[in-house]
């Protein structure tokens, strides 16, 4: 009876040694999540930064409209061109419930030259300019670490913030890209945000969360 008493006396005290570790594990995995999510903010807000700043110089460079394409319910984004030169409309696109109104707005129209308009095409119907993925980098979605997404984009064409659908960020070839404000945010409800500057291209990154333009 004795020897019983002690063979489960030992069982007991293991049983609750063994939970007090998993406790102190979890207690010490807990921070250590919360850190690896936090980096992986930092770091996508590096990198979208850099990623806009490659697209000012890109269009520049090719001579040639590239956008930047924010796919928000999918926390991803890469680069599309243009296959002829075009030029933004003055009014600004709508949004409906946080997503941009494609269906009423037709934001690009090409640019036409006095030998175009003095021949038949000129009178011919002409969609708006597409644009479509080339072959170089950032041609390929770039998706967001597990933990990150975009909470909103705000570009200077649109009405307000999009929050859910595409958003695009267009850069031209004469040195200029939109003024725009992205927000990321990680799943602990951290924001970073990126003011970028429309006649340098330059995105100034801020760790908190700065709030867009009301125009």
């Amino acid at each position: 009876m004795n020897c019983w008493r002690a063979q489960r006396g030992m069982t007991l005290i293991e049983t609750t040694v063994v939970m007090l570790v998993i406790g102190i594990s979890m207690t010490m995995a807990i921070p250590a999540v919360t850190n690896i999510t936090a980096a992986n903010l930092r770091a996508s807000a590096r990198k979208v930064s850099g990623s806009i700043r490659y697209g000012y110089d890109l269009a520049a460079r090719k001579n040639a409209t590239f956008r930047m394409v924010f796919d928000l319910d999918k926390g991803a984004y890469w680069f599309e061109s243009a296959n002829a030169k075009f030029l933004m409309d003055k009014e600004k696109m709508e949004v409906s419930d946080g997503a941009l109104d494609l269906d009423s707005n037709k934001r690009s129209r090409r640019f036409v030259t006095r030998s175009f308009i003095e021949s038949e095409q000129m009178w011919q119907p002409k969609a708006p300019a597409a644009f479509s993925k080339f072959a170089g980098p950032m041609s390929k979605p770039v998706v967001l670490p597990d933990g990150v997404f975009f909470r909103s984009v705000w570009v200077a064409h649109q009405e307000s913030e999009v929050r859910t659908g595409q958003a695009y960020l267009y850069c031209f070839p004469s040195g200029m890209t939109e003024r725009a404000v992205v927000h990321l945010m990680d799943e602990d409800e951290n924001i970073y945000t990126l003011w970028v500057h429309a006649l340098t291209g330059r995105v100034k990154v801020f760790p908190e969360y700065r709030e867009a333009p009301d125009e």
